[in-house]
């Protein structure tokens, strides 16, 4: 396994898993010699997350040393084909301009839990039985998806999940959730869909509605925020109001 450490920050490595370049980063107490095992958040998108994650681990340190929410390994995955590995079922492109979307998620998502877990238990200290999902966009589709499919992940944050995607809200009007979720955070942007065209123009809307099913559904387990940007706006504030949302479940849970 050749990993590199990222250059001014020691606790992030860069490794590789089956095909994927994921880039980990280790909390102040991880040891390779100790016996403690850790929490993990899975991040989607790890490549373009990263930026916005980093500034945030330092605020997340200063949290642990003061005994609130609980330390974890963050697993930043970087895709090979998100339009595949993102997507529950094949649909066509929003425009001609991009090519369609391919549904390989159960794949994907089979794939980490079955080989990305025992991976990072046998290298990182990871507890496979408490690994969390952090996703934006696609990959908040992705992410909340996986709760109709697995029994796997104990929370999940969708950040302005992909919910117009077709045939989605159908999907998770008929589909039982995972029993071992413990909370669920969905938020999206207000303005989402502004001056597009066909199902993304009722982005908004749907992750409304997807959060108030889920929340009537799951009493207790859910919370929903938003903000008045558009899909894009405040990604960095977004990614750290996930983060921190986790850290406080992981630290009560």
């Amino acid at each position: 396994m050749n990993s590199k450490i990222y250059e001014g920050a020691s606790s992030i490595i860069e490794a590789q898993w089956e095909n994927h370049k994921v880039i980990i980063y280790l909390p102040p107490s991880w040891n390779k010699k100790g016996s403690r095992v850790y929490p993990a958040v899975l991040v989607q998108d790890g490549d373009q997350a990263l930026k916005a994650v980093t500034p945030v681990l330092s605020e997340l340190e200063e949290l642990w040393s003061k005994e609130k929410g609980r330390e974890f390994v963050l697993v930043m995955i970087c895709p090979l084909d998100r339009l595949s590995e993102y997507t529950p079922w094949s649909a066509h492109a929003m425009s001609s301009r991009f090519p369609d979307f391919k549904g390989g998620g159960n794949e994907y998502l089979a794939s980490l839990e079955t080989k990305l877990l025992p991976w990072l238990s046998n290298n990182y200290k990871v507890d496979q039985e408490n690994v969390s999902l952090l996703g934006y966009s696609l990959g908040g589709l992705i992410s909340v998806y996986a709760l109709t499919i697995q029994n796997c992940w104990r929370h999940v944050a969708g950040i302005c999940s992909s919910f117009w995607y077709d045939g989605w809200m159908s999907w998770i009007e008929s589909k039982n959730i995972s029993k071992d979720l413990i909370s669920l955070c969905v938020h999206y942007g207000t303005g989402e869909g502004k001056g597009k065209s066909g199902p993304m123009e009722r982005a908004a809307e749907y992750a409304e509605k997807t959060g108030e099913l889920l929340s009537q559904r799951l009493p207790g387990k859910v919370t929903v925020t938003k903000d008045d940007g558009g899909h894009h706006s405040f990604a960095g504030q977004r990614y750290r109001n996930g983060l921190l949302w986790l850290n406080e479940q992981l630290g009560i849970s």
